[in-house]
């Protein structure tokens, strides 16, 4: 599950930078749960032209977020985000002061 989520993510972040047919081969096979076969029926190419694709789509996506680390930026941003609410509900403005400094730096 944690994986899927990741391949999701990486999606969200960076397919913009990827080819139209990197982005439907990757979205179909991880988010649409296609086989190689039904996506190589659908854009007329091999089983493993899709897993060779995907592969290939894999690592640039994991490049991307090794050199721009937005994922990594988003995670820590929502991690201080629920520790701010926390802080509130609890009443403590001087956590929460704490805590809103954190988020400051980190944008």
């Amino acid at each position: 599950m944690e994986n899927l989520l990741n391949n999701a993510l990486l999606l969200d972040f960076y397919g913009g930078l990827l080819t139209q047919r990197q982005r439907d081969i990757y979205h179909l096979h991880f988010c649409e749960d296609m086989s190689f076969s039904e996506i190589g029926d659908r854009f007329g190419i091999t089983r493993q032209a899709v897993n060779f694709s995907l592969k290939q789509t894999q690592k640039n996506l994991e490049a991307f977020e090794e050199a721009l680390g937005m994922i990594a930026h988003h995670k820590s941003a929502k991690t201080i985000i629920a520790q701010l609410k926390s802080a509130l509900e609890a009443g403590d403005i001087a956590e929460s002061n704490h805590i809103l400094s954190k988020l400051d730096s980190l944008i």
